[in-house]
């Protein structure tokens, strides 16, 4: 709150009336002092505040990793946001893309860290950043007071990232999917290209009467569980559907799907983060599924369901 000659008058009118009592010079040395003392506090309690430096970022670029036993079927992602820290402090989280201040620490150049961060398991209210991904640490902020710099981060999977191929579609003609209930399969599908994403082939599941349904399982697979892991996929769908594990206790006793997300129809590709950390610590198993389930909804006389890139990512 601004200090004016105003408030000053308001706040010691006691004191100027009873400085009709003094002489002129001495009344006006109080006054004086008075205006002195109350300009002081209003400093101390608004004290002026440094302009910052501004950085603006539109989205994240990813580049592979050298250094990765298995590098993982495709680059796309889904970076929403992203996480700052100047000199190893947090100045927030922000949607992309995003402008943010910078108030520097009195030096001329800074240490920015940008983390990038997902959408996890479809849940807008759901961010965090991706345990799998490195922050871009390249960038230096050079003090610039009231201007802004447009940055590009660029991310990568950490080098020891575990990254397990489920199923693109592409190689061979074994899907590594089976029919576990509904009475239509998910194809490989390579034809036309306007169905396609990346490489030759996709996962499709085509629905065209009234009560088809789809629930398809794949091959059982071993996962660590005692690490973070993720199910990372592309899809395209206009029908909803959902995503799942199944664990199993030996080669002959396995769970019903436990469906861990809802996605709602996309008329053009998504990347989807399916975190399943907290479900392998809840049910043990020596193997697990994944699971895709989807039917025609009563109002559409078809469906089809489009998914890709299917991987398993832990540490």
């Amino acid at each position: 709150m601004s200090c004016t000659m105003f408030n000053i008058i308001l706040r010691y009118r006691d004191t100027i009336k009873k400085m009709s009592v003094f002489s002129g010079g001495v009344k006006y040395f109080i006054l004086i002092c008075c205006c002195w003392l109350l300009w002081s506090g209003c400093n101390v309690i608004n004290p002026v505040e440094p302009t910052p430096t501004y950085v603006h970022v539109d989205s994240f670029s990813y580049k592979d990793n050298p250094y990765l036993s298995i590098q993982p079927y495709t680059r796309s992602h889904n970076i929403t946001t992203v996480w700052v820290y100047y000199n190893n402090n947090l100045i927030g989280e922000y949607d992309l893309p995003a402008t943010f201040p910078i108030i520097t620490d009195g030096t001329n150049k800074g240490k920015l860290e940008l983390f990038p961060g997902i959408i996890i398991n479809g849940l807008n209210n759901s961010v965090d950043m991706y345990p799998f991904y490195q922050p871009d640490t390249s960038f230096t902020v050079v003090q610039n007071p009231g201007k802004s710099t447009t940055y590009k981060p660029v991310t990568q999977y950490y080098a020891d990232t575990k990254i397990f191929h489920i199923n693109n579609f592409d190689a061979g003609t074994i899907m590594n999917f089976g029919l576990y209930a509904g009475n239509i399969n998910i194809f490989k599908i390579n034809s036309p290209d306007s169905l396609l994403f990346e490489g030759g082939a996709v996962g499709s599941i085509y629905m065209s009467s009234p009560g088809d349904s789809s629930v398809d399982s794949t091959v059982r697979f071993a996962i660590d569980s005692s690490v973070s892991a993720y199910i990372e996929f592309n899809y395209k769908s206009d029908v909803p559907f959902f995503v799942g594990m199944s664990s199993n206790l030996n080669s002959t006793i396995g769970s019903a799907p436990y469906y861990l997300a809802g996605i709602s129809p996309s008329s053009t590709w998504q990347k989807f983060y399916l975190n399943i950390t907290a479900f392998l610590a809840q049910y043990h198993g020596v193997n697990y599924n994944f699971c895709i389930k989807t039917s025609l909804p009563s109002t559409q006389t078809t469906g089809r369901l489009l998914i890709d890139n299917i991987q398993l990512v832990t540490f």
